[in-house]
């Protein structure tokens, strides 16, 4: 099992807070809406089968897992916030598996299949969670995320707040990454532009892999 530098601080466990706070109200948010596009793209894109069992990173309150779950076998919503996982339980989609806890303390299963929706930009060592995503995909598994281009810190505003590690992503640098944890056929593709309520447009990418 691999190993990480992890340690909750208290910008940790005041993040955590933070969406436990938020979780009744999160799919209601203009902002979660608008992610919500995502999911029949993602559904479209992804090498899904009834066969597969998938990971969802970050998962929140589901809104990727709840319509994967009727695509495959099983999904495992991996989140932090027991209050956002709470809410994805109340909906009572019975091939979902919810796990409160951080990825860096280990899994037991391995996946055919890891998804995640604007959740990297919140884990500080990104090179360590690749090799976690690899590590734990099994053979000729894919990965499929979704998360900001860099950007110049307006997009959350209060960063600090909100664990933010990470301004967004320059796709280079984050294949780099996926390449040295071993994944392979990297693929960056524009799939959202947020419209914020700055009157700012984001980009968001879906970045695809596979492991050998």
């Amino acid at each position: 099992m691999l190993e990480s530098s992890y340690i909750e601080s208290d910008k940790e466990v005041f993040m955590s807070e933070h969406f436990d706070q938020s979780a009744r109200n999160w799919d209601q948010r203009p902002m979660s809406q608008q992610l919500a596009q995502v999911v029949p793209k993602l559904l479209e894109i992804l090498p899904l089968a009834p066969t597969q069992h998938l990971l969802d990173f970050g998962a929140g309150t589901g809104m990727l897992a709840v319509p994967l779950a009727g695509k495959v076998r099983q999904v495992t919503a991996l989140d932090t916030s027991e209050k956002m996982l709470e809410v994805l339980d109340e909906k009572g989609v019975g091939n979902i598996k919810t796990l409160q806890q951080d990825v860096f303390a280990g899994l037991e299963d391995r996946f055919e299949g890891i998804v995640s929706c604007m959740a990297l930009h919140h884990v500080e060592d990104t090179a360590a969670l690749m090799r976690v995503f690899a590590e734990h995909l099994q053979p000729g598994g894919y990965l499929g995320l979704v998360d900001l281009y860099k950007e110049d810190g307006s997009f959350h505003g209060d960063n600090a707040a909100k664990g933010v590690k990470h301004l967004g992503f320059e796709p280079e640098e984050l294949k780099s990454l996926m390449g040295k944890a071993g994944l392979e056929s990297v693929q960056f593709q524009e799939i959202l532009q947020i419209q914020h309520k700055n009157a700012r447009q984001y980009p968001l990418f879906l970045v695809t892999a596979r492991k050998p």
